[in-house]
């Protein structure tokens, strides 16, 4: 039997572990605390709830359902971010209003639908809220959008006097890790809204108090709903929380940690894994030296990423690098999108990563990464070392900057001392 075999087999069974609903997890999320109190911040409200099938509790049960039958309060309206609130719909799709068929109650698209670009709720959408809730769970990573209509909501509901409460998650890639370029204004979009790094490092209602602060020319009314038992220095697995998909893409904990690996190099169409059994955790194309691309990536020697040869199968057959992470020793993530295209534009004959790209995928490969020199520098050949290097003044200048909104505690000097390697390898 090969190599690929054993290796499918091996995240075929990491899936099936993933699927099983822990027993007893180690951290209370938000919405566990607001069962807890029997819902005392939402008495005597009319609530909107946004969230999609992550928003549930530790045991399982949908958000919807925990406050539909909630008492002391009444669950009026449902809101969907990108995916829709099923979480079934493909990245950038619209979707429409409709009735929740389980509640009756109406769902409204917080994003593209047949209607409009409804990315801001409307007026029709506020009517007759007191609160909005909001219970997503989010990557970590400013280009994930679930952030952006999180500012939106809170920017409406300003105008609106309507109260946010955010029930509050893990934030999958830790609360320590920082990492990435910062925010160029002349990129900011839905994928990159907020001048923070790529990996920020808070949990969604750490953001929500920076973003009521710093985003927001009018404040709302913020509550957020803490965990308990939750630590900075806990990387997902720690939680023994059950990870639930939060788009169709990002089905595992380990594609969730490989959209910033990886995320950016389907923009400018090289496949990262996606419709195979590792999204998220590759980087593949047709014909390639797969054994010579890992040998190269190995011998950069990021701490805890290795690479392995993969072929897999999504409606054509793809020859690449497979990528496992170690979730607690893991080099800079952010970087492993630009190491690969320099790795490819030095390996493969013939290969130039913006080469086939048309203006539309430059501009959201610019959207992404939220700072168009980047592309500018990887076309001029500018090392992929020196670019990640230039990125350590923004990272420092947000450890500082963050540290009034943390909630769960301190981690400067921990921060500092992965800085100081660049976490790029040696």
């Amino acid at each position: 039997m090969t190599k690929n075999f054993f290796l499918r087999a091996a995240m075929i069974a990491g899936l099936l572990l993933a699927t099983a609903w822990p027993a007893r997890a180690a951290v209370s999320l938000g919405i566990d605390e607001l069962e807890r109190s029997n819902f005392a911040v939402l008495q005597g409200k009319r609530v909107g709830l946004i969230t999609n099938p992550s928003g549930a509790d530790s045991r399982g049960r949908s958000a919807v359902d925990v406050l539909y039958h909630g008492r002391g309060f009444k669950l009026v309206k449902l809101f969907g971010p990108e995916h829709g609130i099923y979480g079934t719909v493909g990245a950038g799709k619209e979707f429409g209003d409709f009735r929740d068929r389980r509640t009756g109650l109406p769902v409204y698209a917080l994003y593209n639908s047949p209607s409009g670009d409804h990315r801001h709720p409307t007026p029709e959408m506020m009517r007759g809220l007191d609160v909005l809730v909001y219970d997503v769970q989010d990557l970590g990573n400013r280009s994930y959008t679930f952030i952006s209509t999180l500012g939106y909501v809170m920017e409406v509901a300003a105008q609106y006097g309507v109260e946010v409460i955010v029930l509050d998650r893990p934030n999958p890639l830790g609360g320590q890790r920082i990492e990435g370029p910062m925010l160029d204004p002349r990129a900011q979009s839905f994928v990159g809204l907020y001048n923070i790094p790529l990996v920020y490092g808070l949990t969604p209602g750490e953001l929500a108090q920076w973003i009521n602060r710093n985003y927001l020319a009018s404040p709302c009314k913020l509550t957020v709903v803490k965990m308990q038992g939750w630590a900075r220095s806990m990387v997902w697995e720690d939680t023994h929380l059950h990870w639930i998909p939060t788009s169709p893409n990002v089905p595992t904990i380990g594609a969730a940690r490989g959209y910033t690996a990886t995320g950016f190099l389907g923009e400018i169409g090289i496949e990262s894994g996606l419709g195979g059994p590792a999204p998220f955790q590759a980087f593949a194309g047709s014909g390639w030296n797969t054994s010579e691309l890992a040998r190269r990536f190995n011998a950069l020697r990021i701490p805890g990423v290795h690479a392995s040869p993969f072929r897999y199968w999504a409606g054509s057959s793809y020859d690449g690098v497979y990528l496992a992470i170690d979730p607690r020793n893991a080099g800079n993530l952010s970087a492993i999108s630009f190491q690969a295209i320099e790795i490819l534009e030095q390996t493969v004959d013939g290969f130039s990563a913006f080469a086939r790209t048309d203006g539309d995928q430059r501009e959201m490969f610019d959207k992404v990464t939220g700072q168009p020199s980047i592309r500018r520098d990887l076309m001029d050949g500018r090392p992929v070392r020196s670019i990640v290097r230039s990125w350590n003044s923004g990272v420092t200048r947000w450890a500082e900057e963050r540290l009034p909104y943390l909630l769960y505690g301190n981690s400067v000097s921990h921060h500092r001392a992965a800085l100081a390697t660049d976490g790029t390898g040696p």
